[in-house]
């Protein structure tokens, strides 16, 4: 395995702050992975849970079951370093960031 598959070919991902707002980044994140095919499991993470696009949401990362590839993580600047130390302690190796207002 190459050492960056867990990115450009993860089988599972995680998108931490999906959402069930329409027309926000989480909520497209998640509509486009399924849309275009692929083919792996989504765990939708958002602190409230519930059904999101028609997938189970997690509440935290920590309750994701299975083993996660990449996640794509979608929340204000001031929760990126606990969400970033989140999924090191879930063991996941692959990340993208999309946020904004660091100083």
């Amino acid at each position: 395995m190459h050492q960056l598959d867990k990115i450009m070919k993860p089988s599972s991902i995680a998108v931490i702050g999906a959402s069930t707002r329409q027309h926000t980044i989480g909520s497209d994140i998640l509509k486009r992975l399924q849309e275009y095919g692929f083919t792996g499991t989504i765990y939708p993470v958002n602190p409230k849970g519930g059904i999101i696009e028609g997938l189970e949401a997690f509440r935290s990362v920590s309750d994701i079951p299975g083993p996660v590839d990449l996640a794509i993580v979608i929340v204000n600047a001031k929760y990126v370093l606990q969400t970033i130390d989140d999924c090191h302690q879930k063991g996941i190796q692959g990340l993208v960031i999309i946020s904004a207002g660091f100083k």
